[in-house]
């Protein structure tokens, strides 16, 4: 956890992403997430106007929505001039939530965006033979530092980039109190920001080669309902070896009173699956990933080293021992059993009814 005095927060930000070697379009989803905390131990102008507080705006817009056809412009913008990608997005979804609550001690607000772009052109160079096709990674970054003004009909414009912008439309009394100290500065900062994402060498994310991955909808490959040869690369809170850790900010700060903004950056995580057997490399100094349709020699292996098949005999062979475990169990409890507790005489028990027993009464009805 690292302490600051006048840090400004980021967002955690989550990724979830098909990609295809052939270049299908691919709906990736984007979410950042955000959480604030107003202290006011010595009471004052902010418990007045938060204590009892309890509200929530929550909308969803798309690509028909004309401000929506403005945020395209400005991402695809972003990804030629800061990321350095040649994604380009057709289509757009825009979730967006946000609450505050507030009681006695403190108030919270939490900020929940979530994106999801129809992408094309992020196939780089297309393989043939040993040659890999080449898949843009540099998108992943994906930040947006200007302000983003979402039109809606029960709110109005909502810009959703700033999160003082929330406390300055819908909390206008509390954004007076606080305007112009350091809380505002810290909750001045770009809710759509995915840079944490590629802060880790992709050559370091935790990654898994399964050369016969069956699953239900194919059609994101490219393909229809056959079986297909995946890797997968994971980084963030569930992945082994992660250096990432949960980053807490704290702010003194006063205004009528002594106050004190508490904000929180989770670990960010991202889960890539790509079809064939791919690697991390770069064009360039831009991060890529290379897939060809099998491993060489035709196996599977992970990030650990161990081949696919290997793995998957570990996990039959921890499930087979789990299994006879249960069913010993289940065994000694069903049967009598007789402990000898005095010199005299031995105390029977009599059977100890295991929870298992209804059930195989209600199967043999």
């Amino acid at each position: 956890m690292v302490f600051g005095s006048v840090s400004p927060i980021w967002a955690t930000s989550d990724l979830s992403v098909n990609l295809s070697s052939s270049g299908t379009p691919t709906t990736p989803t984007f979410k950042f997430l955000e959480s604030a905390f107003f202290d006011y131990p010595n009471g004052g102008k902010l418990k007045d106007l938060l204590a009892g507080k309890n509200y929530t705006i929550s909308f969803t817009e798309n690509s028909n929505n004309t401000s929506v056809q403005n945020l395209m412009n400005q991402i695809n913008t972003a990804l030629v001039r800061d990321q350095k990608s040649p994604v380009i997005v057709t289509g757009l979804t825009v979730k967006y939530t946000a609450t505050l609550k507030g009681d006695d001690k403190s108030a919270s607000i939490d900020y929940d965006i979530e994106l999801d772009p129809t992408m094309t052109s992020y196939v780089i160079t297309k393989g043939s033979g040993d040659q890999p096709t080449i898949i843009d990674a540099a998108w992943m970054g994906l930040t947006i530092k200007d302000p983003v003004a979402i039109k809606t009909a029960n709110y109005g414009d909502v810009e959703i980039n700033n999160p003082v912008s929330f406390v300055k439309k819908f909390a206008p009394d509390a954004y007076s109190v606080i305007v112009g100290t350091k809380a505002a500065d810290a909750l001045n900062n770009n809710l759509i920001d995915a840079s944490s994402i590629l802060q880790e060498p992709l050559d370091q994310w935790v990654h898994l080669f399964d050369p016969a991955f069956i699953i239900s909808e194919t059609s994101a490959y490219g393909y229809k309902g056959d079986k297909v040869a995946i890797t997968t690369f994971a980084m963030g809170q569930s992945s082994i070896g992660n250096t990432e850790k949960t980053t807490i900010n704290e702010v003194d700060f006063t205004a009528d009173t002594n106050y004190k903004i508490t904000t929180i950056q989770h670990a960010s995580s991202a889960t890539v699956n790509i079809d064939g057997h791919a690697i991390a490399t770069k064009v360039g100094d831009t991060p890529a990933f290379g897939t060809t349709p099998q491993a060489k020699g035709g196996g599977g292996d992970t990030s650990s080293g161990l081949p696919v098949g290997v793995i998957y005999a570990m996990a039959v062979f921890g499930a087979v021992i789990a299994g006879a475990v249960m069913f010993w169990s289940n065994r000694k409890l069903k049967h009598p059993h007789k402990v000898d507790t005095s010199p005299y005489r031995p105390l029977e028990y009599e059977d100890r009814k295991h929870w298992a027993d209804r059930f195989d009464k209600k199967s043999a009805v």
